[in-house]
């Protein structure tokens, strides 16, 4: 009966320690295996390289970013690159920057010839161009006929607020341009939204750069993830909060 005792209290030591290995090596492989170090290695270089890229003499770069942002707004979503790549620019080289300063430019350029490209199209074509985007997809069929029925007496604010919500952008350049909402009225909407949205992006880099200016360049992808997550929850939650606000 003695001799049993000790082998039980080692099978449990035994057993206890086999789950203490469970528990850690999962998290000691996630920290130090060199996957993970190669792709933070490679972001931290990926990173390295846009802040240098954008400038006046890098043609193509820029030229990249326009295409980039013109797609966004016809409707090809490059989900958060643009979001970091403003951030992370304004992070490393100050929000009064020159390359800060170019990338508005070029940002404000591609909004505004992505969404006349849907506006016009819808204004010209009217109900058929609105009806063939609606045919595409349930959620623009259903959104810009609620859209439409917003577009009154604030047009502006309308389509300012739509513009800054997830999913919403297309739906009001169509929207807009079917109902024919006044060209200038669609600028005036594009500027002030770039201007919310953007000068956000902009204040949370410069709060980093505050932040962290004490912080060693390999750490900058994790500042860049940690960025991602922070707006990935966001448009999460909005999201969640705009199917609730629809099902009550």
């Amino acid at each position: 009966m003695d001799q049993a005792r000790p082998e039980r209290e080692t099978t449990a030591y035994r057993g206890n320690l086999i789950e203490l290995k469970l528990g850690i090596v999962p998290v000691y492989i996630l920290c130090n295996n060199s996957l993970s170090h190669t792709m933070i290695d490679w972001l931290n270089g990926a990173l390295a390289t846009l802040a240098a890229s954008i400038s006046v003499d890098n043609a193509a770069g820029l030229a990249a970013i326009f295409f980039l942002t013109v797609s966004a707004d016809i409707g090809i979503p490059f989900p958060f690159l643009l979001d970091t790549i403003l951030f992370f620019t304004t992070y490393k080289m100050g929000a009064f920057s020159l390359p800060v300063l170019i990338l508005i430019i070029i940002l404000l350029g591609g909004s505004l010839l992505g969404t006349s490209i849907i506006y016009w199209l819808s204004r010209l074509l009217g109900p058929r161009f609105a009806n063939w985007v609606s045919r595409r997809s349930k959620f623009l069929q259903r959104n810009i006929e609620q859209f439409q029925n917003k577009l009154g007496r604030w047009t502006i604010p309308v389509i300012v607020a739509a513009r800054l919500t997830p999913g919403l952008m297309q739906v009001s350049s169509v929207a807009a341009g079917a109902v024919r909402v006044r060209y200038h009225q669609m600028v005036l909407a594009i500027v002030l939204s770039l201007a919310v949205y953007d000068g956000t992006l902009i204040i949370l880099g410069t709060l980093a750069r505050l932040g962290f200016k004490d912080v060693g360049p390999q750490y900058a992808a994790w500042i860049v993830i940690g960025f991602v997550a922070i707006i990935a929850t966001i448009f999460v939650a909005v999201h969640l909060i705009r199917r609730r606000t629809r099902l009550s």
